[in-house]
């Protein structure tokens, strides 16, 4: 059998790794394509470090690729993949054993993935290598159909992202995973829109945020990146209104969030407005 050898990222051609990459996962449970572009975009949003991410090569070919991230002392393992090929050789826990000796280097604390429920050898591989299960987080999505108008309860207007953000740390007393944490979100704020929920105080003065969301909008979709609530509010009821608005200003478009966790204060306001959990991931952590 050839010999494969395992190498940082920042040591190999993008454009050859953004390939490989394409085809570890053409098979995946979900439908990932990635350019050059786009590749190096969600790297720097969820701060995946080219130097710890590691290749596995096998004559000249990259044959496997694990992505690690670093945000002060916790990492975070977003993509772990070999090509057909390739696979059930062991390359996969190898580029994990990389991973997590990168992670011991960098003093790191902790290191956290998510695996897709159904993912089971994945799931027990991670276990084997000490990750315990965490929660489960959920891929909803929603087809369009009638709904209720909540739009007498609350005030809602469009509102400025970045500003909405720095109501996060407040609002998420259950945090957030880490595609969906601040700093993914700060960087991808300019590119997103916002909504407030509005409540306009005693004194008149001013309209206090009890809640908001974010994400891209069109007729054809609703995607949402996060929402989040005051947590004295009645923060299902702030949740189901921030959906409804959205979904009553493009009523025929299909909607999807992803990584929703099953803590989450406004879970079931997406369960209220008819979301169905297309997939659940289960969050995983390790403590070094």
């Amino acid at each position: 059998m050839a010999v494969v050898t395992y190498h940082p990222v920042a040591s190999v051609d993008f454009g050859d790794f953004t390939t490989a990459f394409n085809h570890a996962y053409r098979d995946y449970y979900v439908q990932i394509f990635m350019t050059t572009e786009s590749f190096r975009a969600l790297m720097d949003r969820d701060d995946l470090s080219l130097e710890s991410s590691v290749v596995a090569v096998c004559d000249d070919r990259i044959v496997g690729m694990g992505l690690l991230g670093v945000r002060a002392a916790t990492g975070w393992i977003g993509g772990l993949g070999v090509i057909p090929d390739y696979r059930r050789q062991g390359i996969g826990r190898q580029m994990m054993h990389y991973l997590l000796d990168c992670a011991r280097d960098q003093d790191l604390a902790q290191v956290k993935l998510e695996v897709i429920e159904v993912n089971e050898k994945a799931h027990a591989l991670y276990r084997q290598l000490g990750f315990v299960d965490m929660r489960y987080l959920h891929y909803f999505t929603r087809d369009p159909a009638p709904i209720s108008d909540l739009s007498h309860v609350y005030q809602i207007e469009r509102h400025n992202p970045a500003a909405l953000l720095g109501y996060f740390t407040a609002f998420h007393p259950v945090a957030n995973p880490w595609q969906r944490d601040y700093p993914s979100l700060s960087k991808l704020a300019p590119h997103m829109r916002g909504w407030a929920v509005l409540d306009h105080d005693r004194n008149g003065d001013h309209d206090r945020v009890l809640g908001y969301a974010l994400g891209w909008t069109d007729h054809h979709q609703i995607r949402i990146s996060d929402i989040a609530t005051h947590p004295n509010s009645q923060q299902a009821l702030v949740g189901q209104a921030l959906l409804t608005h959205l979904h009553r200003l493009y009523p025929d478009a299909h909607s999807l969030s992803i990584n929703v966790a099953a803590d989450d204060p406004v879970h079931a306001a997406y369960q209220a407005l008819g979301y169905t959990t297309h997939l659940r991931q289960i969050e995983m952590s390790l403590t070094l």
